[in-house]
């Protein structure tokens, strides 16, 4: 097996668990090192229960998306951090009314 299908594979798996815990129905008793770190990172999270779904849902899209770019897996942590930055990055404003550049 080469090392991409390797990583496919992972990938799949790593798919497979976060649908699992979407779910609530993790049976599993083996993980890999990358779903070791969502479930400590998740269990470290201050994400609500009621939350949880639907930015795991994103959070996969997004793992998805990186894996296709970088062929590696974006931990949640990192993930939840960028998305605090977008929420506290301040937004562009149109100047004032009566402001002359």
């Amino acid at each position: 097996m080469t090392d991409t299908q390797a990583e496919c594979l992972d990938l799949a798996s790593f798919s497979q668990l976060v649908q699992e815990v979407i779910t609530g129905s993790v049976r599993r008793h083996t993980f890999t090192r990358y779903e070791l770190e969502l479930l400590f990172d998740l269990q470290r999270s201050r994400l609500r229960k009621s939350s949880r779904p639907d930015v795991l849902r994103r959070y996969l899209r997004a793992v998805q998306h990186h894996f296709a770019e970088e062929s590696s897996l974006l931990p949640l942590s990192a993930f939840l951090e960028r998305q605090n930055e977008k929420r506290a990055a301040p937004s562009v404003s149109s100047p004032a009314l009566g402001e002359t550049n």
